[in-house]
């Protein structure tokens, strides 16, 4: 026999409202989906081809790595631009097909058009392309860290604050200890000793973000612990463990969500900062910091679209994350 859920299992109906009404959760989501799926929504190969009676899909394989050259000694856009209507050979382009390093040297640093809603930069690439895939870097290492931290975090503070004693003195020193490293030294440390490696950086985000994690759910469990609820619980002889699982976690997981929108935001402005420093480890389409040290360094000239557009992106994912924070942590009573 299981205990009753406690009264504040009810509010959870109304924060899902809320996360789903917030248009910083859908902000979030576009971005992600930007950088998830960057080279379906903007590159100069197209989604589907077929060439000489044979099905490729170029955009897809430019998903894990590098597509493959184009028909003949043309590129898949000149191959495209020449293709005769109604003839065999087709092919259908993403919806925006710009590649982030198709280079043109007839629009070098030009404002923004309606061809090109952001211009394009100094070596004359899509500047709206670039933005796009300026995602990938960011959604590809703060999501990872953010879920690898939580989940650490999240078990480890659970663990600690229901159980006490040696176990929690133990994630207490753990905590402290690991809160003593700054985060851009650390990884600068790690792309000094292992290079443009994505694997460490996202490892060491997520060593750094767990003590968040940890700290904050610990202190909710032991505070948990100690209501009518749960003591019922374990006078009818329920596991310890299905008390945390089904009854505990779940009432925290609304703070979980606004340490984790906290994380990401900070993940964003790791990475971007790394990129701007040119220690970043993102792909040949570059990352909004990227983009931003190249705007820096064109101010001079009167190209002001080459910084404002990503300074936006990266401001934007800060500000959403944040806003998505406050809407979690707010009350049911906030829609």
């Amino acid at each position: 026999m299981t205990a009753p859920l406690p009264p504040a299992m009810a509010s959870s109906p109304a924060a899902g409202r809320r996360l789903w009404r917030s248009g910083a959760f859908w902000i979030l989501v576009v971005i992600v989906l930007c950088g998830l799926l960057a080279p379906l929504l903007a590159n100069d190969v197209p989604l589907v081809a077929r060439v000489g009676g044979q099905w490729q899909f170029p955009a897809f394989v430019d998903l894990f790595g590098a597509p493959p050259v184009g028909p003949g000694d043309l590129t898949w856009k000149q191959w495209w631009s020449r293709l005769p209507v109604g003839g065999e050979d087709f092919a259908w382009m993403p919806p925006w097909p710009h590649g982030p390093t198709e280079a043109d040297p007839a629009r070098f640093r030009l404002g923004p058009s309606w061809s090109h809603p952001f211009g394009s930069d100094d070596t004359g690439r899509d500047l709206l392309a670039r933005v796009i895939h300026g995602a990938r870097p960011v959604v590809e290492l703060g999501l990872p860290a953010v879920m690898l931290g939580g989940l650490i975090g999240t078990l480890l503070g659970a663990w600690a604050g229901l159980r006490r004693g040696w176990i929690d003195v133990v994630v207490l020193r753990a905590i402290e200890l690991f809160s003593c490293f700054p985060t851009l030294l650390m990884l600068l440390l790690v792309q000094a000793s292992f290079g443009d490696s994505r694997l460490a950086a996202v490892l060491v985000l997520a060593a750094l973000f767990w003590t968040s994690f940890a700290r904050m759910v610990r202190g909710e469990m032991l505070s948990l612990r100690e209501r009518d609820f749960v003591h019922v619980a374990r006078g009818l002889g329920v596991a310890e463990r299905r008390i945390s699982g089904r009854h505990l976690l779940p009432l925290v997981r609304g703070r979980i969500g606004v340490t984790a929108a906290f994380a990401l935001a900070t993940a964003t402005v790791v990475e971007s900062t790394l990129a701007f420093l040119g220690l970043g480890t993102g792909p040949a389409g570059g990352s909004w910091g990227q983009m931003l040290r190249q705007g820096s360094e064109n101010a001079a000239t009167g190209a002001w679209h080459l910084w404002l557009f990503p300074a936006a992106a990266i401001l934007g994912m800060v500000v959403a994350c944040h806003r998505l924070a406050e809407s979690l942590a707010s009350g049911p009573e906030r829609v």
